[in-house]
C-alpha cells in the first residue's frame, strides 16, 4: 500500500514538472515572438527614418544642382570665330542702346572700324578689369552716353557661350592721358570699362561696372 502510495506521488511529481516544463517552453516562445516583432519593428522604423533622410538629402541635391545651374546664364547664339582676320573673344550686348557688338582681340586701326575691341585686362568673362574700347560711331558705341548708373548689360564668352551680366556703378569723363580706369584691384571680382571717346574726341568717356 505503501508502495502503491508512493508511487503515485512520484508519477503526479512528474506530471507536475512536465506541465511546469510546458508551461515555461510556452512562455519563452511567447517572450522570443514579443522581442522578434519589437525589434522588427524598431528596425521597419529606423529604415523608414534613413530612407526618409535619403530622400531628404537626394531633395536637397537636387535643389542645390537645379539652382546651381539656374545662376549659370548661357545663351544660344552664333558668334564667329573671327572677324576681319580678328580673333573674337565673345559678345557685347547693350540691351538698352541696341548694341550687340563682337568683342575683337586686339585693338588697332582696322579692328576699331569693325566693332568693339579688348583693351586691356584678363580673359573675358574673367576676375579682373576687362577693358573695351569702341568709337562713337553708329551702332558700335556712339550712344554710350545714354547708359547710366544703375544699367545693366551683358558680355557673352565665344568659347563657352557663358553669358555675364554687369551693372554700371560709375560713368565720367577723363583726359585722353588719365589710364586709371585701367586699374586691375577688383579684390578678386569681374568688372568691365567701356571706353570710348565724347564728340570732338578731346576727352574720353567711361562706363565702369561690375558682375551682378
Amino acid at each position: 500500500m505503501k508502495r502503491v502510495i508512493y508511487h503515485q506521488g512520484k508519477r503526479m511529481i512528474k506530471k507536475k514538472i512536465n506541465k511546469k516544463k510546458v508551461f515555461l517552453v510556452i512562455f519563452v516562445i511567447v517572450a522570443l515572438i514579443v522581442l522578434l516583432t519589437s525589434f522588427k519593428s524598431q528596425s521597419n522604423h529606423k529604415e523608414e527614418e534613413v530612407i526618409s533622410n535619403l530622400d531628404t538629402n537626394t531633395l536637397k541635391q537636387d535643389t542645390n544642382i537645379s539652382t546651381n545651374q539656374d545662376t549659370k546664364k548661357y545663351e544660344n547664339v552664333d558668334i564667329p570665330e573671327q572677324l576681319g582676320g580678328y580673333d573674337v573673344l565673345g559678345q557685347l550686348v547693350l540691351e538698352k542702346i541696341n548694341v550687340r557688338q563682337n568683342i575683337l582681340y586686339k585693338t588697332e586701326d582696322e579692328s576699331l572700324k569693325l566693332g568693339v575691341t579688348k583693351f586691356y585686362g584678363p580673359k573675358i568673362n574673367e576676375t579682373g578689369n576687362f577693358c573695351i574700347c569702341g568709337h562713337n560711331y553708329n551702332n558700335i558705341l556712339k550712344r554710350l552716353d545714354e547708359m547710366n548708373v544703375g544699367d545693366e548689360f551683358y558680355i557673352i564668352t565665344r568659347e563657352t557661350k557663358e553669358r555675364v551680366d554687369y551693372k554700371i556703378y560709375d560713368k565720367y569723363t577723363c583726359e585722353p592721358e588719365d589710364l586709371s580706369c585701367l586699374n586691375q584691384n577688383q579684390d578678386g571680382k569681374k568688372e568691365v570699362t567701356l571706353i570710348t571717346c565724347n564728340p570732338g574726341g578731346l576727352t574720353r568717356l567711361i562706363c565702369k561696372a561690375k558682375e551682378i
